[in-house]
């Protein structure tokens, strides 16, 4: 399994994620490029990227080439390798005599079989996941092909030579999910399989949200989702404490140390853009000034 894969399909798998009641007011609502500035510093930029490999999304948006072109250096949320790429599915299996159709009986253990039937991986070995393991490898269709943004602008640091830096390692993704307690990871991974049409709808919407720049919409699309099943409330509220808020507060103070020496080029998912608890906002509490490019 593509390490990078995994994340990738997160925000589709996990997309109940967000729930209706808490969510921030309508502050970096619009916009994916932003200029970063702080007196003294030169600035840098922020990008927010969507983790899919979709046409749509195929080529990079001129104001966001420019930016890029003008940078010095290249930090992402993560940078797969061979060793966390064999970290995380290690992590993501069961290491003792627990099996995942022991968890959710025999009639949903068939129905990942089903869904993950594209994957090419045994009966065996999916019964020695974990359900986290599972639900980020819930495949959905994109409609198209084509390298994701990521991987782009990967190539494009590569071809100039330019210094790559991650925010986060290997150990704290896997922190991230595996620390989720059983009880949610099972309850999240029987809603995605019960409602797999409905995810698969919620994420041709997000990219479409995405394509319009609209953060505030990705972000309605999720608290509107979440509001229609109500019976996975607590284990949507915790699972987006994890995987944006939490990790956007890390994202917000270790991307200042390329931030720091100016010039710098900064992609993460954009959904961490977002809000008064995105990572903008919480750069302008550190007296950082966002403005919208693109």
């Amino acid at each position: 399994m593509n390490r990078r894969a995994l994340l990738a399909l997160a925000a589709a798998s996990l997309a109940g994620a967000l729930p209706a009641h808490g969510a921030p007011r309508e502050r970096f609502a619009q916009g994916l490029l932003w200029r970063v500035t702080r007196k003294g510093v030169a600035p840098s930029h922020v990008y927010g990227t969507i983790h899919v490999a979709d046409e749509r999304v195929a080529a990079l948006p001129e104001p966001v080439r420019r930016a890029f072109d003008g940078a010095r250096s290249l930090m992402f949320e993560f940078l797969p390798d061979a060793y966390s790429n064999e970290r995380f599915l290690e992590a993501s299996m069961f290491l003792d005599r627990q099996t995942l159709e022991g968890l959710i009986g025999r009639a949903d253990f068939e129905r990942v079989l089903e869904q993950l039937a594209p994957i090419g991986l045994t009966r065996e070995f999916i019964n020695k996941m974990k359900p986290w393991g599972v639900l980020l490898n819930l495949r959905a269709p994109q409609g198209g092909q084509g390298a994701s943004l990521d991987a782009q602008l990967g190539a494009l640091a590569r071809a100039r030579r330019l210094p790559l830096e991650q925010i986060e390692g290997v150990e704290e993704q896997i922190f991230t999910f595996d620390e989720m307690p059983l009880e949610a990871q099972v309850a999240l991974l029987r809603h995605a399989l019960a409602h797999r049409d409905d995810l698969l709808a919620l994420a041709e919407n997000t990219l479409q949200a995405y394509l319009a720049r609209d953060l505030a919409a990705i972000w309605r699309l999720r608290e509107e989702y979440a509001a229609r099943y109500p019976e996975v409330a607590s284990h949507q509220a915790a699972m987006l404490k994890r995987v944006v808020l939490d990790r956007s507060v890390v994202m917000a103070f270790r991307m200042q140390r390329e931030l720091r020496r100016g010039q710098a080029f900064v992609a993460l998912g954009a959904l961490h853009l977002y809000g008064e608890k995105g990572v903008l906002a919480l750069l302008e509490e550190d007296s950082y000034r966002a403005t919208r490019v693109f």
